[in-house]
């Protein structure tokens, strides 16, 4: 399961994010981390989570929405990457 990360600041790094879930948001542990164009207006993240639980997921979110950080109230959803069986 992934994460997307919205409103994020221009130049916004993958390492600028860890740094969020990290320092601000208080996860740990979590896969890759992919950006946008770091030089538009609308960067977005998008984050692996290491979890399938939506719910986990929804908490995640709810916690990143909203959130002021660098001057901008972030915007936050989760998305499912489904498996070919």
């Amino acid at each position: 399961m992934q994460i997307v990360i919205g409103n994020l600041p221009p130049e916004t790094s993958a390492e600028d994010v860890r740094s969020l879930l990290t320092d601000e948001i208080g996860l740990n542990d979590f896969g890759s981390i992919t950006i946008t164009d770091s030089n538009s207006e609308n960067v977005l993240a998008l984050v692996q989570l290491l979890t399938d639980s939506a719910a986990a997921a929804d908490v995640l979110t709810a916690k990143i929405t909203d959130f002021h950080w660098k001057g901008r109230s972030l915007t936050s959803s989760h998305t499912h990457m489904f498996k070919e069986g």
